[in-house]
């Protein structure tokens, strides 16, 4: 049996695999294009590939564990994940590459959905708070320590070894998975597909459903940015791998410290966190259409306030959501995770479908489509007068 320790261990690393799925190669992609023979829109495919996979398997792999438990179906996607990470490394044709993302993908879903759905399963109150204020500030330092040893790696040997890392992590997950009690939740299920169509019965609650897409959206415009920096900082402002890693670790860091202060003031004011997140986003709007082409300080300057709010979100946002729903919680951390890298897939696929030259025009236009889609559902919810429990105080 896992002790409290090793499984706070184990959701932490789940919680990584987002952005070491998708950030610790970014600074290697124009070396990948040369090596591969192919152009930037081609190989931005591996990445919207990958969001869509993992998004579509988190909504599916989160109640098949509400059936068959966490632990076999961590193991599984654990050996999936492990086994395409290290195929990666491997290819030499881009075509097989984006493939082998996608079967990747599967096993990242499942290790997400896990470890959200774990944090539910075992906590409570304000402990589940505090793992959930982890995996938050992990949710940061994943995209600054994924780009920085990516650089590390592709310096010291080439961009294939930034896939062993995944691999090596996600065996380490396989092992300390073994140790999960193998009992089914107490929210079992008749069939797999019962279980599924719990996620629809939770997504009828249009309430519950908006706030959601509320605490996600942001993450469209933050994934955007990240998808599109590469060629931005190398590029166009002609930064070298290592510098590049530098800027996204700034920015994540200086999002995680106004998170921080955000929640220690606002702890008791979720009300006024909400217009204070979309004050930031219409600042980091104002500054990304307009003074970002300028230089890369202001580049930079344009994501920090997003870093801040998808930060917070993870915290605050989805504390209160959890707490507004009991059992099913497979079910509940699928719609959370895949409504977040859903439209983290919309964010990069309409960010890089600008003109290279354009490409912060690009995730400016993101950045405007998530502050009026966060508007527009806060007011819905604020004539309704809040109907969630979190939000009354």
């Amino acid at each position: 049996m896992i002790g409290r320790r090793p499984l706070i261990v184990l959701i932490v690393l789940l919680s990584m695999f987002g952005p070491i799925s998708t950030d610790m190669y970014l600074s290697g992609l124009p070396q990948m294009m040369s090596d591969f023979g192919t152009t930037e829109s081609v190989m931005n495919i591996s990445l919207y590939l990958f969001m869509l996979v993992f998004a579509l398997s988190i909504l599916i792999l989160g109640p098949t564990s509400d059936k068959y438990g966490r632990r076999k179906v961590l193991m599984i996607s654990m050996i999936i994940y492990a086994s395409a990470s290290f195929f990666c490394s491997l290819c030499n044709d881009v075509v097989l590459f984006i493939i082998v993302r996608g079967i990747q993908a599967i096993g990242a879903g499942g290790g997400l959905t896990a470890a959200f759905a774990l944090i539910k399963d075992c906590f409570k109150g304000k402990e589940m708070s505090h793992i959930l204020s982890i995996t938050a500030a992990i949710g940061v330092l994943g995209p600054i320590l994924s780009p920085v040893l990516g650089a590390l790696m592709i310096s010291l040997i080439d961009w294939r070894a930034t896939f062993w890392m995944p691999g090596i992590i996600s065996l380490t997950c396989l092992v300390l998975a073994i140790g999960l009690p193998s009992t089914i939740p107490e929210e079992r299920q008749a069939s797999v597909i019962s279980a599924v169509k719990s996620v629809l019965t939770i997504a009828r609650n249009t309430n519950f459903l908006m706030f959601t897409v509320m605490m996600t959206v942001f993450t469209s415009s933050l994934l955007a940015y990240i998808s599109v920096s590469s060629y931005v900082y190398q590029n166009g402002f002609g930064f070298d791998p290592n510098q590049y890693s530098a800027m996204l670790a700034i920015g994540c860091i200086s999002g995680l410290v106004i998170s921080i202060i955000m929640r220690k003031i606002l702890t008791n004011a979720p009300r006024k966190m909400l217009a204070l997140m979309f004050l930031l986003g219409v600042l980091g709007l104002a500054i990304m259409t307009f003074v970002a082409k300028e230089g890369w300080m202001f580049f930079l300057a344009g994501i920090i306030p997003y870093a801040a709010i998808c930060t917070t979100t993870r915290s605050f946002g989805f504390g209160i959501l959890m707490n507004n729903h009991e059992g099913n919680n497979g079910a509940v951390s699928s719609i959370l995770n895949f409504s977040t890298f859903l439209l983290a897939f919309f964010g990069m696929l309409i960010a890089s479908s600008f003109p290279n030259d354009a490409f912060i025009y690009g995730v400016a236009t993101v950045m405007a489509i998530s502050c009026t889609v966060f508007f527009t559902l806060w007011m819905i919810l604020r004539h309704r007068g809040y109907p969630l429990a979190g939000l009354e105080a």
